[in-house]
């Protein structure tokens, strides 16, 4: 069945395909509606607020400590940014140690373009920050990560920043980051 040219829309022939609008700013376009896409970006920029914990509850402010040693391994994934360091821990341990950190996104946010440039493994550091409250956990809240050449990255939250953070109702789900050995 052929389609008569006259009543095309402007701009479309016979054999152009029509343009599809994510969000739908003409009646007649094909597209996903604006309140579909809105409820979609929220659920997006709340889900992830729920996996955060308030700092206090895992993690020590009255024991500050750091690290010095080589980054293991990057985990830049939500909800927190995790570096795995080889090094001695304060309390004379050696092995690896979880760091964790800001959101990847906050990360950004705070100027830290490069931070996966610049944390790759073999990388020689010292991170400060505060040990977990489980002292069997190999987990410190990184604060900040010291490089060989002097410079300096801000890596996570103050208790004062990280106990802003509530768990969503009901039990708290966090875990430790887990540190896998060598």
């Amino acid at each position: 069945m052929a389609r008569d040219r006259r009543s095309a829309k402007p701009g479309r022939g016979l054999l152009t395909p029509p343009r599809f609008s994510v969000l739908a700013s003409d009646p007649g376009e094909s597209g996903l509606s604006n309140e579909i896409w809105l409820v979609a970006l929220v659920a997006i920029a709340v889900l992830p607020a729920g996996a955060h914990h308030p700092f206090t509850q895992y993690y020590d402010p009255s024991r500050p400590g750091s690290i010095a040693g080589v980054v293991a391994e990057l985990r830049a994934v939500n909800p927190h940014v995790v570096l795995i360091v080889d090094g001695t821990g304060p309390d004379g341990r050696t092995g690896r140690w979880a760091f964790e950190g800001f959101p990847p996104n906050a990360l950004l946010r705070r100027g830290q373009k490069d931070f996966r440039d610049r944390l790759q493994p073999g990388t020689r550091i010292t991170i400060s920050g505060w040990p977990a409250t489980d002292p069997d956990a190999r987990a410190f809240s990184g604060r900040e990560i010291t490089f060989a050449d002097g410079s300096t990255m801000v890596f996570g939250p103050s208790p004062e920043e990280g106990d802003r953070w509530r768990c969503a109702p009901g039990p708290c789900p966090y875990t430790y980051p887990e540190v896998r050995s060598r």
